[in-house]
């Protein structure tokens, strides 16, 4: 058994939670990955898949050996990047697509350090919410939300977005302050349309194992989270921004926590590629670069994954 490829099977099957998505992404067969998993279950003595017909979920010691083995797996494609390169500098063109927040308030006022590390490279920064064909509009990588599709992109998850519900000053003066989620019926939001199904984001809650999901109607909607951001300020209705997007208004005053007994589900984030086979040396120096930098920047605003 290749202990490093057996790791990276494994690390696959979890980020995709499919033994078929996770062949796929690898280019190899769906047997052979299930067989490198459980050789590799074998070597470490412990279970770190619970199996079934219609899912695949990491056990505890499933999920501590993942983040590990990211880290490790990370290392290791940083060092044969190097070594590719042969010391010669990265060169070409570079086409990124990410959600308008993250291109606006984190990638695009740090660009000037990836540039610096690579003068060789130019970097085309798409910044938007709607999900765009890699293939079709010859994009190099992008940063997706959400649980991915069946797709053949190849995926490395980053962690978890946490999201925080809020109002501004202004908008809780005129409609007072909801105590419960059922209250929540009795307002207003600002809407966000998903940039994967085009539909009304649902406004959820959970405590303590118990979730919730209320329909909030809504006098605004936008595909924009800057968008929806403006409006929030504006007092225009309750809304559930990215804790990272939210913190400073939060800070602030500009905006107020509502319900903050109660969590907003959290958000998987993957960076994709077009193909599962090695990228090239542009992408993944840019994506190791930009993992980094989401980490530091959005502080608690990301759980580790």
């Amino acid at each position: 058994m290749d202990r490093f490829e057996a790791m990276r099977a494994f690390v696959r099957v979890v980020d995709s939670g499919s033994f078929t998505q996770a062949a796929r992404q690898l280019g190899l067969h769906k047997a052979t990955v299930s067989q490198q998993v459980m050789a590799l279950e074998a070597t470490l003595g412990v279970r770190l898949l619970t199996r079934s017909t219609r899912s695949v979920v990491p056990t505890a010691e499933g999920l501590a050996y993942h983040r590990r083995a990211c880290t490790i797996l990370q290392q290791l494609d940083e060092a044969e990047t190097e070594l590719r390169q042969g010391g010669q500098a990265i060169q070409g063109h570079l086409r990124v697509d990410v959600p308008v927040a993250v291109g606006r308030l984190v990638l695009a006022p740090a660009m000037r350090e990836f540039l610096d590390r690579h003068p060789g490279l130019s970097v085309e920064l798409g910044c938007s919410d709607r999900v765009v064909d890699l293939v079709g509009a010859g994009v190099d990588c992008a940063l997706r939300g959400g649980e991915l599709p069946d797709s053949g992109l190849a995926a490395r998850r980053i962690g978890q977005l946490r999201f925080v519900l809020c109002a501004a000053p202004r908008y809780i003066d005129e409609h007072g302050l909801p105590q419960t989620p059922e209250a929540l019926a009795g307002h207003r939001q600002v809407g966000y349309l998903s940039g994967a199904t085009g539909a009304l984001r649902p406004l959820r809650l959970q405590r303590e194992g118990r979730s919730v999901e209320v329909e909030v109607p809504a006098r605004i909607v936008t595909t924009d989270s800057g968008a929806a951001l403006s409006a929030a300020l504006d007092g225009l209705g309750l809304v559930q921004l990215a804790e990272f997007v939210a913190a400073h208004h939060l800070a602030s005053g500009a905006l107020v926590r509502v319900l903050p007994g109660w969590q907003s589900p959290s958000l998987p984030i993957h960076w994709v590629t077009p193909t599962p086979r090695q990228r090239p040396a542009r992408v993944q120096a840019f994506i190791d670069w930009a993992q980094a930098l989401l980490v530091r920047r959005l502080g608690s605003g990301l759980e580790p994954a």
